[in-house]
């Protein structure tokens, strides 16, 4: 007994290995024998969804790197070069024409009063006037003009403009936080697309070790439909049975090669169907060396129940979105809030600035929109209901969920339960076409009598692999809902003998 273990064990992981070696270098022309390991790796590693998921991870991440960098300062340098058609200059000539007449009446005034003092007239008005004139005209040639150059013609800018947003109403931690949510969504969104081709691949796969093993089940019986056919014909020709015995019993070996046929032809559209999820070409050649046999699990619909509530891809997800809508409702209140920053400016060719430009500057931004025609009022409204719109979809979801965790589970027990009794009515039909045959041959049965029951026989042969089907398929359905498909892989390499 411990030899046969010790054989079972070398054999159970010797398979996957030897199945990995032949996927890494196939020899021309030769099939590809997988298992279920084997095939649900190889499906991880070729499938271009999974790169496409990966990559939108990728994409969300620098998203959340964009939302953090809203929290920095801002630095901008802005260069230009200007040509004006001409400089800008200030023209302070009326200022120059009123302090020289100031000044020339003042000096004629004083030359008037000297006068006086030493005993002379009075400056009559044309002497005065003709003074004024002349002092007005000495000062306009000793004052220089009052025009000055503010920019030149041709002039250059160099400014570095630095801003920190010191508070916004919130909104800056709300983009933070809803491009986090973006990104486990998209996380989230990998890991089911990755249980989606876990499942795929396992149903697809289970489907052409069961289309294998009915082919099985369908040549064994198109043989024993054909021995049946050459011992009734030797019967005939000694004229122990009728020739119509004969007929049936060829119409049942054509119905058993038809029959025959039809599955081939199933069994390569499963390999089709399961290249398609390996990423192998269609022609390719493909062999799998399992079959379907009994692997106990012990999960209770409340384990399954309580996973999915928890774990289902599509509720995790949807409690992202949830978050999504809220910190969106944060982004639209914050627009009622008054929005304040910082900033300063420095510029680097102060040779070119006018004397009312200062070279550097800084200080704070206060801004506050006190009316907008109802839209920020409209679009909080809109934010509001968005939230209850995916609480409504969550709680919807949920019920969804648990009624296919239900139909799911249910479909495994019933087909768990119809594999194990069908094993009593296999040994009955395996009886009982042994017992028609040995009267067939001694002449007290007849021909329809042995094709009855071989047809018996092989209805709950296959009934019996298609219970197995769909238990595992449900299985693998179950674990899908609670995000965790590849837990069919260890039950189905667990230790077990068919019940």
């Amino acid at each position: 007994m411990h030899g046969q273990d010790i054989h079972r064990r070398c054999r159970r992981y010797a398979a996957p290995l030897l199945a990995a070696l032949m996927l890494a270098a196939p020899e021309p022309g030769m099939s590809q024998a997988l298992t279920l390991e084997t095939a649900i790796t190889t499906a991880l590693g070729r499938n271009e969804r999974i790169s496409q998921y990966q990559e939108r991870v990728t994409q969300k991440e620098y998203g959340t790197r964009e939302a953090v960098g809203n929290f920095l300062p801002s630095l901008t340098f802005t260069a230009s070069y200007t040509h004006l058609n001409d400089p800008i200059t200030i023209d302070l000539g009326p200022i120059r024409q009123a302090m020289m007449t100031l000044q020339a009446g003042t000096q004629t005034e004083f030359a008037n009063v000297y006068s006086l003092v030493q005993g002379r007239p009075a400056l009559t008005q044309a002497q005065r006037d003709a003074m004024t004139a002349a002092n007005f005209s000495s000062l306009d040639k000793r004052l220089p003009l009052f025009v000055e150059e503010v920019k030149p013609a041709d002039y250059k800018t160099g400014t570095f403009v630095a801003t920190q947003p010191l508070f916004l109403g919130g909104k800056l931690l709300a983009a933070k936080k809803y491009a986090s949510s973006e990104q486990r969504s998209a996380e989230i969104e990998l890991g089911r697309t990755r249980n989606e081709i876990v499942q795929e691949t396992v149903t697809n796969y289970l489907a052409v070790v069961l289309m294998t093993d009915v082919v099985t089940t369908r040549q064994a019986v198109f043989a024993g439909m054909n021995r049946h056919v050459a011992r009734a014909q030797k019967l005939f020709t000694e004229g122990l049975i009728a020739s119509h015995q004969v007929m049936r019993a060829e119409v049942a070996a054509a119905d058993a090669e038809r029959n025959l046929l039809d599955d081939q032809n199933r069994l390569e559209l499963a390999k089709i169907a399961l290249r398609a999820s390996l990423g192998m070409l269609p022609d390719e050649p493909l062999e799998v060396f399992e079959t379907l046999s009994y692997r106990a699990t012990g999960d209770t619909l409340a384990v399954y129940q309580a996973g999915a509530m928890t774990q289902h891809p599509v509720l995790r997800i949807l409690a992202e979105k949830r978050e999504a809508a809220a910190q969106n409702y944060n982004v639209q209140r914050s627009e009622f809030l008054p929005q304040i920053a910082a900033f300063g400016k420095y510029e680097v060719f102060p040779q070119y600035l006018s004397i009312l430009e200062p070279r550097w500057a800084v200080g704070l931004q206060l801004s506050v929109n006190l009316f907008n025609g109802f839209k920020k009022y409209s679009r909080l409204e809109s934010a509001v209901h968005l939230e209850r719109e995916v609480e409504y979809l969550e709680a919807d979801t949920r019920r969804k969920i648990d009624l296919l965790v239900n139909k799911n589970y249910r479909e495994l027990v019933n087909a768990r339960n119809r594999y194990q009794r069908l094993k009593k009515n296999i040994a009955l039909a395996a009886e009982n076409r042994r017992l028609m045959q040995n009267r067939f041959e001694t002449g007290l049965g007849t021909s329809l009598d042995v094709i009855d029951a071989e047809l018996v026989y092989e209805k709950n042969l296959i009934e019996r692999k298609q219970s197995l089907y769909d238990y595992y398929k449900a299985m693998t359905e179950l674990y899908a809902t609670i995000g965790t498909p590849e837990k069919v892989l260890s039950i189905w390499n667990a230790q077990g003998e068919d019940q």
